[in-house]
């Protein structure tokens, strides 16, 4: 009991940050850490879906229970971009819009610059403002990034994959 309170209250943002969302064949599933299972659902089985008036949520409602998946958790990004177009609620517009301003992120290669920072490496976009080149800066940051590899021993991909419902940008460079 403790530990689950443990979990429940103290991790709460944690826990927010590791749900996934995934999309499956006629639907999505959502994995919730601490938790054993998977949770799948159906589009039929979904009477609306929309967004929270932040747009940091999305509300999926069902004939019996409200889903709100957050911003943060891994997946949304795809999810936001497959909702079906039957779901006459959600702002489909705001999607096309958030989707064709991001910008390539230098360090991780993937089109996810949304307002200077990378919304899949966290990464402040280097500016005329920072005082290092910016091949130092893009070398010191993609060495942070792929510290882990590094670390282990990993081959770096040079070539950056689409991840998360983002494009990779073509022209990316590895600078390390």
């Amino acid at each position: 009991m403790i530990g689950f309170l443990i979990r429940k209250v103290f991790c709460k943002n944690l826990a927010s940050e590791l749900t996934e969302i995934k999309l499956t064949e006629n639907g999505f599933s959502i994995s919730e850490p601490f938790e054993a299972n998977t949770k799948s659902f159906h589009w039929n089985e979904i009477k609306d879906v929309r967004f929270s008036e932040n747009n940091k949520e999305v509300i999926i409602e069902k004939s019996y229970k409200k889903i709100i998946l957050k911003k943060n958790n891994i997946g949304w990004y795809d999810f936001i971009q497959n909702v079906p177009s039957n779901f006459t609620d959600f702002d489909f517009d705001y999607i096309k819009d958030l989707m064709d301003s991001l910008k390539p992120c230098e360090v991780c290669g993937i089109v996810a610059v949304r307002e200077n920072e990378c919304i899949v490496c966290e990464t402040i976009a280097w500016n005329n403002e920072m005082t290092e080149s910016k091949i130092e800066y893009l070398k010191l940051k993609q060495s942070e990034f792929y510290s882990d590899q590094i670390k282990n021993r990993k081959e770096i991909k040079k070539v950056a994959e689409p991840e998360h419902g983002f494009k990779a940008d073509k022209n990316w460079k590895l600078h390390i």
